[in-house]
């Protein structure tokens, strides 16, 4: 047989249940607050770590930017020193030939004392000797054969004298092209069908 026996009044055992709910709700309560407060200081320290990270992001970021403003400097001046040889090919002529032209056909009777090729205004002055009439109007002639320089006319006034005649052949330049100022843009190049 099994006896239980109550001797409690039914006040006090309210009160017995009651401190013991309460209890319960005490260690449920501190057990809720515990793990809030371990949420609590991973969440303070994941936050203390990511503004660390941030921080030495924002500072690298920093260095990147001074770093990479001297490299766009040196990446500037490259540039504008291949656009100033760009710009400058663009522009270029082989003279040398062009010269030796006139050299090789010039007579020995003929003495040249000085060849100007302005690109600018696309002319050709070349002045010099003749020991006769005839040998200048043959070099005028030979003149007249090249290519690149166009017509000639011998002035009046050099075709009186028949020795020792000093000439200047004034002339256009053919198939050059024109020197820019840097104000207008540069033509594209010819295109040639040689193909």
């Amino acid at each position: 047989m099994n006896i239980k026996l109550n001797l409690l009044s039914p006040r006090k055992k309210n009160r017995l249940e009651y401190l013991t709910n309460f209890l319960w709700f005490r260690d449920i309560l501190e057990l809720v607050i515990l793990t809030f407060s371990v949420l609590t200081i991973t969440l303070i320290w994941s936050w203390l770590m990511l503004e660390q990270g941030f921080e030495d992001s924002v500072t690298s970021a920093v260095a990147l930017d001074r770093a990479s403003f001297s490299y766009n400097e040196d990446v500037r001046q490259i540039n504008k020193v291949v656009k100033d040889i760009s710009a400058a090919s663009q522009d270029y002529a082989v003279l040398t030939p062009k010269i030796l032209d006139i050299i090789s056909i010039t007579p020995n009777d003929i003495k040249i004392n000085s060849l100007q090729i302005d690109r600018h205004s696309q002319t050709v002055v070349i002045s010099g000797s003749a020991q006769t009439r005839t040998a200048l109007l043959q070099y005028q002639d030979l003149l007249k054969n090249i290519s690149w320089i166009g017509a000639i006319e011998t002035p009046a006034s050099q075709l009186f004298q028949k020795e020792n005649i000093n000439f200047e052949f004034n002339t256009k330049l053919i198939g050059f092209p024109k020197l820019l100022d840097g104000s207008e843009p540069a033509p594209p190049p010819p295109v040639s069908n040689d193909q």
